[in-house]
C-alpha cells in the first residue's frame, strides 16, 4: 500500500515517543532485495518470524519511505495502517493472534537515496572519467526501516537472512559470507549466511564494481572492499585490523564470533559519520580506511588505525552487547572511543595516544560539558531527532574520559576483569549502564556506582581548587575545595560530585582520595615540593592552583610528566576563558615551554593560540594576533623544517602539520609562498606536494587565495577524477578568507555538477569563515539545502552554520529559524549553536584585556 490516506496508530502513554510496544518481538528476518542502481529504486520482500507474547489484535513495527504493496500475517492478508510521524506501520489480522510464533510477510518498493540514510548511492568517477555508482546502507540510528519493514529498535534483536540480486559483473556484500547463483536473466543472486542475533541498525548491504582483498587472523577472514584500482591502499588497514583483532579477542575475553570481518571503503562523504560498525561489514568513507602514501599525511595514517580500532571495538561494545535504548548510547560510543586510544597506545607507544587524548579529546569534552548546552552522558531520548543529537562530544569524548577515570581508579586489571564478566554475561543481549557498574564492582570491590552516577547522570565539570600547601616532617598538607567549572552562568550552578583524585608532590608517592564535599578538605601527601593534583590527568576534573602552588609548577614545569604538562596547559587556558583566573597565568606557563619540548606541547599551544585568533576574527585584534602567532611559532617551524626527516617520530611529523596550518592561517609569508609554489606544481604533477604536509599546504593556499588562485583551485577540482582528492578540493573551495570568493563558492552549492554530499560539505566549509553568509544562504534556499542533507542532520545542520558568527544579530536569526522550522523537541542543535555564540562572546570579553597586554608585550 502506498503511503497515502494514512490512519493514525497510537502508542501506549508509557512508551517513549515513537517507541514500539513490546508485545511482539522478532526472532528471524528473511529478506530479499532487488536493487535498480541506475533508477535508484529497489523492491523487496520478506518474511519475519515473530513471537507474540500476550494475545494481541495488532502488530506494530517500523517503516519509512516504503511503498508497501502487500502485507500478511501467517500467510493471510492483513489490514495496514500507517503513522508517518512515528515511522510505524500497524497490521491488523482478521482475528486476534494467540501467543506463540507467527510470520509476517511484506512486499514493497523503496528509493535509493542520494545521501547516507537507509539505502543510498555513492556516485564517483573512474580514473578514465566514466561515471560509476556504488550502493551501500547506513541504518544507525533509525534508518533500517527505510530498507525493509522492521522492528527497528536496538532491543529487538533477531537473526537476519539476507539475499540480493546483483548485475552479472558486480559484487554484493553483507554482514556474512555469501553463496552465489546465476539467474536465468544473467544476473546473480547472493544468498548471505544467517547472522547471529543482532540489532537491526547493524545490518548492512552493499553492491558495486569493486575489488576485495583478504588476510587471515586465526580463523577470521579480514577483508577490504574498494572501488577498482585502489584495493592495495587497504593494506595498512588490513594489517592494523589483524593486530587489533588479536588484541581485542584477548582484552574482551570473548573471541570475535563471525567468520569474516569486511571493511568497506566508500568514495563519498557524510554530514553525520565517517565510519559505521555494521557487524562483520564495517563501512568507512575512504579517507578513514585507505592509505595513499602519495597523498596521506602521517596523522592521516594514524587516523586510519584509530578509526579501525574504534569500529572494531564496537564489534564487542555495541554489536555483541548492545544498549537497550538510545539513552545509553555512550555504552557504544564512549567505550569505542576509549578503546581506540587504549589500543593505539598499547600497540603504538611512540604515538603518545593517551597524552594526545588529554590535550584533544579531554579538552573537547570539557569544552562541550561546561556550557548551558551540556547534558548527562545518559540522556533521555524520545524522538528520532534526539537520537541524532545524542551522537555528540558528550557521548563520545566525555564518555571516554569518564571510562578512563574509572579504569584509573579501579586499576587496569580489575577493570578489564569486570569488562570480561560483562561481555560473557550479556553477549548477544541488551544492557543498561548500571549492569556494567555491577560487574565492575564485583571485580574491584569498589563502590563504582557511587561516583560513576555523579559523572553519567548529571552534566558538568567538577573543579578542584588546590591551596595552602604546607610541608612538615617530610609530608605536605594541602587543602582541596570542590566547585563547578563553567564557561557561562548556567554551567556554574552549584553541583557536587564524588571525584576520584590522585595527588602527589613532584617525584613523591601518590595519594588516592575521593573528594566528596564542597567544603574545604585537607589531605596529607608524601614528600615536599610542587603539588600536582590529578596526577597523570586520569580523572575528569579541572584543577586550579593558588598563586604559590602555580608559581612552583611554572618553575618546575619541565620536570612534570608530559600528561601533566598538557593537562595543566589545558586547565590554565580554560580557567582564563571561564574568568576563574587571569590569562597571564597561561602565558607564564607557555613561557616555560622550550623550543625542544615534546611536540605535543607545541601542538597544544598552537591550538590555543588558534582559539584566541578565532575569538577576535574580524576585530581590531585579528591582525596583531596573526603577527604574534607568526612570531611565536615560526622559530618552532624553523626547527622542525618543511621536509620530513628519515625515521622522525610521528609526533614530530604531526607537529609540522599543525605548524604549517597555523602559520598558513595566520598569513605567514614564507608558508604562503611555499604553498603557492607547491600548488602551482600540481598542474604538471598531481603528487607534487610531499605527503607529510599535503593537507596543511592546500589549506594555506585555499585560505589565502586570490581570485585567480581560487580559479586555479576550481580548475584542479573539476579536472580531478580521484573521488577522495576531489572531495578534499571541494571543501577547500569554501575556506577562502575573501568574501567575494565565499560568494562564488555559494554559487557552486546552488548550481554545479557536484553531488548532494559534496555540496553539503562545501556549505559547511564556507560557514567556517563566513558563518553569516552560509546561514543566510541556507535559510533563503531552504528546500535546496534540506535536499542535500541526511535525515538525521536536518534538525542541526543549518543552525550550526551560524554558530561561529560574531554578528549580534545571529542569535535572533537562529532562534527565529528554529521556532519557524523545527519542533520543540528537535531544537537541541539550535540550543547548542546559541550557547556557542554566547560562550564565545563572553570569553572574548573576559580575555580581551589580557590578550591585548600580551600582544603589547610582544
Amino acid at each position: 500500500m502506498a503511503l497515502t490516506g494514512l490512519m493514525a496508530t497510537v502508542s501506549a502513554p508509557a512508551l517513549a515517543v515513537g517507541q514500539l510496544p513490546g508485545n511482539v518481538t522478532p526472532t528471524r528476518y528473511d529478506i530479499t532485495i532487488d536493487p535498480n542502481a541506475q533508477a535508484k529504486t529497489f523492491t523487496g520482500r520478506e518474511t519475519i518470524t515473530v513471537l507474540v507474547k500476550p494475545k494481541t489484535k495488532t502488530i506494530t513495527l517500523n517503516a519509512a519511505d516504503l511503498k508497501i504493496t502487500r502485507a500478511t500475517i501467517d500467510g493471510k492478508p492483513a489490514r495496514i495502517a500507517f503513522d508517518t510521524a512515528k515511522q510505524q506501520v500497524t497490521l491488523t489480522p482478521a482475528t486476534a493472534l494467540k501467543p506463540g510464533a507467527h510470520t509476517l510477510g511484506f512486499v514493497w518498493s523503496g528509493k535509493i537515496n542520494d545521501t547516507a540514510a537507509g539505502f543510498f548511492a555513492i556516485d564517483y568517477k573512474n580514473p578514465d572519467g566514466t561515471a560509476e555508482r556504488m550502493l551501500a546502507t547506513q541504518f544507525e540510528a533509525p534508518d533500517a526501516r527505510r530498507f525493509a519493514p522492521m522492528f527497528d529498535e536496538p532491543a529487538f534483536k533477531a537473526k537476519f537472512k539476507l539475499s540480493a540480486v546483483a548485475p552479472a559483473k558486480q559484487l554484493a556484500y553483507s554482514n556474512m559470507p555469501a553463496t552465489v547463483s546465476r539467474l536465468t536473466d544473467g544476473r546473480q543472486l547472493f544468498s548471505f549466511a544467517e547472522t547471529p542475533v543482532m540489532s537491526s541498525y547493524l545490518l548492512f548491504f552493499g553492491m558495486g564494481d569493486v575489488e576485495r582483498k583478504t588476510v587471515m587472523a586465526g580463523k577470521t577472514e579480514i577483508g577490504i572492499i574498494t572501488r577498482r584500482g585502489v584495493v592495495d591502499q587497504g593494506d595498512y588497514a588490513l594489517a592494523s585490523a589483524k593486530r587489533l583483532l588479536t588484541y581485542y579477542n584477548d582484552y574482551f575475553g570473548q573471541p570475535y564470533p563471525l567468520p569474516k570481518l569486511d571493511m568497506i571503503a566508500g568514495p563519498g562523504s557524510s554530514q553525520f559519520f565517517g565510519a559505521m560498525e555494521n557487524w562483520g561489514a564495517i563501512f568507512y568513507f575512504e579517507p578513514t580506511v585507505l592509505y595513499d602514501p602519495k597523498r596521506a599525511t602521517v596523522s592521516g595514517k594514524q587516523g586510519i588505525f584509530i578509526t579501525v580500532a574504534h569500529e572494531m571495538a564496537h564489534q564487542w561494545f555495541g554489536d555483541l552487547v548492545t544498549m537497550r535504548w538510545w539513552d545509553d548510547l555512550w555504552l557504544n560510543e564512549g567505550f569505542a572511543s576509549w578503546m581506540e586510544n587504549k589500543a593505539s597506545g598499547d600497540l603504538n607507544p611512540e604515538w603518545f595516544a593517551r597524552e594526545t587524548a588529554i590535550s584533544q579529546d579531554r579538552e573537547g569534552a570539557m569544552g562541550a560539558d561546561s556550557t548551558a548546552a551540556t547534558h548527562p552522558i545518559i540522556r533521555k531520548v524520545e524522538t528520532v531527532d534526539q537520537i541524532g543529537e545524542a551522537f555528540d562530544g558528550i557521548t563520545y569524548q566525555k564518555g571516554q574520559a569518564v571510562i578512563g577515570m574509572i579504569e584509573s581508579t579501579l586499576g587496569a586489571d580489575a577493570f578489564r576483569a569486570g569488562i570480561r564478566r560483562y561481555m560473557a554475561k550479556y553477549k548477544y543481549g541488551n544492557t543498561e549502564t548500571d549492569q556494567l557498574w555491577t560487574e565492575l564492582e564485583a571485580t574491584s570491590s569498589m563502590p563504582v556506582k557511587g561516583f560513576a552516577h555523579d559523572f553519567t547522570l548529571q552534566g558538568g565539570v567538577p573543579l578542584i581548587a588546590v591551596s595552602g600547601a604546607q610541608c612538615s616532617g617530610g609530608s605536605t598538607s594541602v587543602t582541596l575545595t570542590q566547585s563547578r567549572f563553567g564557561l557561562d552562568a548556567a554551567s556554574k550552578v552549584p553541583q557536587r560530585w564524588q571525584v576520584p583524585l590522585t595527588i602527589a608532590t613532584l617525584g613523591g608517592a601518590p595519594t588516592k582520595t575521593l573528594v566528596k564535599q564542597d567544603a574545604p578538605y585537607t589531605v596529607s601527601i608524601a614528600g615536599c615540593g610542587p603539588v600536582i593534583a590529578n596526577l597523570g590527568k586520569g580523572s575528569y576534573v579541572r584543577v586550579q592552583y593558588d598563586d604559590a602552588a602555580h608559581a612552583v609548577l611554572v618553575r618546575d614545569y619541565a620536570k612534570l610528566s608530559v600528561a601533566d604538562r598538557l593537562g595543566t596547559l589545558g586547565d590554565d587556558f580554560a580557567l582564563a576563558a571561564s574568568g576563574d583566573q587571569s590569562l597571564a597565568r597561561y602565558f607564564d606557563l607557555v613561557g616555560a615551554v622550550t623550543p625542544d619540548a615534546n611536540p605535543l606541547e607545541w601542538d597544544s599551544v598552537a591550538d590555543d593560540i588558534g582559539g584566541l585568533s578565532g575569538l577576535y576574527a574580524q576585530t581590531d585584534l585579528e591582525a596583531p594576533l596573526r603577527a604574534r602567532t607568526i612570531k611565536l611559532l615560526a622559530p618552532v617551524m624553523a626547527r622542525v623544517g618543511f621536509a620530513a626527516q628519515a625515521d622522525e617520530a610521528p609526533i614530530v611529523t604531526n607537529l609540522r602539520e599543525t605548524l604549517v596550518t597555523r602559520l598558513g592561517l595566520a598569513g605567514d609569508p614564507d608558508v604562503a609562498a611555499q604553498a603557492r609554489r607547491y600548488v602551482t606544481a600540481l598542474a604538471t604533477d598531481p603528487n607534487a606536494i610531499p605527503p607529510a604536509i599535503r593537507q596543511p599546504i592546500l589549506t594555506t593556499y585555499a585560505v589565502n587565495a586570490t581570485p585567480a588562485e581560487w580559479d586555479a583551485l576550481l580548475s584542479i577540482t573539476k579536472a580531478t577524477n580521484n573521488p577522495v582528492a576531489k572531495n578534499g578540493y571541494i571543501r577547500l573551495l569554501g575556506t577562502a578568507r575573501d568574501d567575494a570568493l565565499a560568494t562564488r563558492a555559494l554559487d557552486l552549492v546552488k548550481a554545479s555538477d557536484f553531488t548532494a554530499p559534496q555540496k553539503a560539505e562545501l556549505l559547511g566549509a564556507i560557514s567556517g569563515r563566513h558563518p553569516d553568509m552560509a546561514f543566510d544562504f541556507a535559510v533563503a534556499n531552504l528546500d535546496l539545502v534540506n535536499g542535500l542533507l541526511e535525515t538525521s542532520t536536518r534538525a542541526g545542520f543549518i543552525v550550526a552554520l551560524g554558530s561561529r558568527s560574531n554578528n549580534p544579530a545571529m542569535p535572533g536569526k537562529i532562534q527565529a529559524f528554529a521556532e519557524k522550522n523545527l519542533p520543540e523537541a528537535s531544537r537541541g542543535g539550535a540550543k547548542r549553536a546559541l550557547t556557542a555564540i554566547a560562550v564565545r562572546k563572553a570569553a572574548a570579553d573576559r580575555l580581551r584585556a589580557a590578550t591585548a597586554a600580551w600582544l603589547a608585550g610582544s
